[in-house]
């Protein structure tokens, strides 16, 4: 499946021809993610990302492949990120931010916040100087079509990547977004986006052996072979409605998420030693995959006050039915290479197998409630029962089909109290249904994806108001799961419990007139136990795991002005468990950043020149997988963007 490139160019030139008619307000000429933080545990707006946790990693776990993605605050069964093209940016939901969001998950929720739309027609434009020397380009018309009733939102853009291993690849995205306010405060959104992915040179993966870390190879130089690329294509459309009738109110959404991969390459490096050779180089080959889910909530919920106190009782019905196409890969032994230089072979002639098939369907069944004391305090209470149906059919006759189901109660219990004006205590429990990881390329059963497991998480902390503009939000945390991962003969599996306890620390606001600063720390303690610990076979850290993640973050507008901004990012990092038996770690790595905002008018229309060089220093880091496989970091690089909002 490919999308129709004519048809995105299409919408560009309408999108110029239609931006003629008016001025438009502000629009990304007045995105930053600093100063629109409330807090340091994770948010991104636009291309800025910043904060402790990402989409992939909050308290130590990925909150995407449990499941635990969220549009406008309703469930979506996310298959591949959604396009940029329709995404403003989301926020992490953990600890504080998530008290009174309907329905927690235990590994923390990403919530992504669709495109506004406004009143005015326009245009935006956007050029960039990407990291490494890539560029981008996009465009995003706003169209009203009945004043502020029925406006409609149509995007386009290209992506000239160019890695920081090495390498390229090419994206190319569009979106569509009609939004429409039936009534006072109803809104009805429809949008369809969608990027496709070609020529992606894949990043080889460095397995070392023993206990020693690999060598500094130079960066930037691809080490990959020339056609082993990759290619894809992913796609969503979303129908979302909030209507409030009086007391009462109906969120809904359904969401078709698709992701197919014509042609994908993993290069795996196995046994390198610290002279840079490589005992054993295998590309794993597969094509024709598709992962496609259907999914959505409908909720309903009503409001009523007794005195000062505003209760909300809510019922929730949650439903996914995801299909996946996986398994036929080829692995392909090329011997001993080098990481040293590029070692290019022949491309190897192979058939690939037939595809394996997994199903999912599963409903929930969730009512709550909700007490709100303004000044006082918060009580937040649900209560879930999940019907979970799990089948994977193998082709190869060796392979049992699989049959799972389970119907799980779930619930959730937290609450907040105001102590003082400035102090407020929190806490809560909750019990959720998660998917687990799924087998990863190195893996003898690369691809498998497990059922879901039962997650638990209790939590507790205090928010402080330590200034007028600036908070503090402290707490204590712990996680568990079943833990499933590589055993020493590279079997992908139960091999526990995992345990993740961690302390959190998030500073946010403003300092001073014109300087806002976000700051955090996670300090994390994950420990895996089980036979396959105790017997010696795995270590107690799960791989690629760090105990030790801290931000710092400062934006600055001098006063007197308004053009000028300058920011300076710090982002640090303990050691990382590199290998399964624990004796090896990808020594601690700190990286600066340092950027500036210049504002100005171009024929009347507001423009926005930003500029930003991240690893100031050039230093040299290891990344690690949670299937132990080694990357070098970024080194030092300049980006520099452009955008007018016509």
């Amino acid at each position: 499946m490919n999308p129709d490139w004519t048809q995105c160019r299409f919408i560009l030139l309408a999108a110029l021809q239609m931006s003629a008619a008016g001025p438009v307000l502000a629009q990304r000429t007045q995105e930053n993610a600093v100063t629109g933080a409330s807090d340091a545990f994770g948010s991104a707006v636009g291309g800025e990302r910043i904060g402790l946790y990402t989409t992939d990693d909050i308290r130590g776990f990925n909150p995407i492949e449990a499941g635990n993605a969220r549009i406008e605050g309703l469930y979506f069964d996310q298959q591949e990120r959604p396009s940029n093209r329709l995404i403003e940016g989301s926020t992490m939901r953990v600890g504080i931010t998530a008290q009174g969001f309907p329905f927690p998950a235990p590994t923390g929720i990403v919530d992504y916040r669709l495109r506004l739309t406004r009143p005015q027609p326009g245009l935006t434009l956007e050029i960039e100087r990407s990291a490494f020397g890539g560029f981008v380009a996009s465009a995003e018309a706003n169209l009203p079509l009945d004043h502020d009733r029925l406006v409609l939102s149509l995007t386009t853009g290209m992506r000239r990547n160019v890695q920081p291993q090495g390498g390229h690849n090419n994206t190319r995205a569009y979106g569509a977004l009609l939004r429409w306010h039936p009534y006072a405060r109803a809104e009805v959104t429809a949008a369809f986006g969608g990027f496709g992915q070609r020529d992606e040179d894949p990043v080889p993966s460095f397995f070392p052996a023993g206990d020693a870390l690999p060598p500094e190879t130079t960066r930037g130089v691809f080490l990959g072979q020339d056609w082993s690329r990759r290619t894809s294509y992913n796609q969503l459309n979303a129908l979302i409605a909030k209507l409030p009738f009086g007391n009462w109110r109906v969120d809904a959404g359904v969401f078709r998420s698709i992701k197919v991969t014509g042609s994908t390459f993993s290069d795996l490096m196995r046994g390198v030693r610290p002279d840079g050779s490589v005992t054993n180089r295998t590309i794993v080959a597969d094509a024709d995959n598709a992962d496609r889910s259907v999914s959505g909530e409908v909720r309903l919920s009503r409001t009523f006050r007794t005195g000062p106190i505003v209760h909300t009782l809510i019922a929730s019905a949650r439903g996914r039915a995801k299909d996946r196409d996986f398994g036929g890969q080829v692995a392909l032994a090329l011997g001993p290479s080098t990481i040293n230089a590029p070692d290019l072979r022949v491309r190897p002639s192979y058939t690939l197998g037939p595809s394996d098939d997994d199903r999912v369907r599963q409903t929930t069944l969730g009512v709550g409630y909700d007490l709100n004391w303004l000044g006082r305090g918060a009580l937040n209470l649900s209560v879930s029962r999940a019907d979970y149906r799990k089948a994977i059919d193998f082709v190869a006759p060796a392979s049992p089909d699989l049959r799972v189901s389970s119907t799980p109660i779930l619930y959730n219990a937290s609450g907040s109290v105001v102590l003082t004006r400035r102090l407020t205590v929190f806490g809560g429990y909750v019990k959720g249904l998660e998917e687990s990881l799924i087998a990863p390329d190195i893996a003898t059963n690369r691809n498998e994806a497990p059922p879901a497991i039962i997650t638990e998480q209790a939590e507790a902390g205090v928010r402080i108001a330590v200034a007028p503009k600036v908070t503090l939000v402290a707490g204590v945390f712990t996680v568990k799961k079943p833990y499933f991962g590589l055993d020493p003969a590279l079997r992908f599996g139960q091999l526990g419990t995992v345990e993740n306890r961690g302390v959190e620390l998030s500073l946010a606001g403003t300092l001073l007139p014109g300087l806002t600063v976000v700051a955090g720390t996670v300090l994390l303690d994950p420990r895996i136990s089980g036979e396959a610990v105790t017997s010696g076979r795995i270590g107690a850290r799960p791989l690629g795991s760090v105990r030790r993640r801290s931000v710092l973050n400062f934006d600055w507008k001098p006063a007197g002005q308004t053009r000028w901004s300058f920011d300076y990012a710090i982002e640090s990092l303990s050691s990382r468990i590199g290998n399964l038996s624990n004796r090896l770690a990808a020594p601690a790595r700190s990286t600066l950043a340092l950027g500036a905002r210049y504002r100005l008018k171009i024929n009347g229309a507001a423009a926005l020149l930003r500029v930003q060089m991240t690893n100031v220093f050039n230093e040299y880091g290891w990344l690690v997988s949670n299937s132990g496989g080694f990357t070098y970091s970024p080194g030092r690089t300049v980006q520099a963007q452009l955008a007018l909002d016509l």
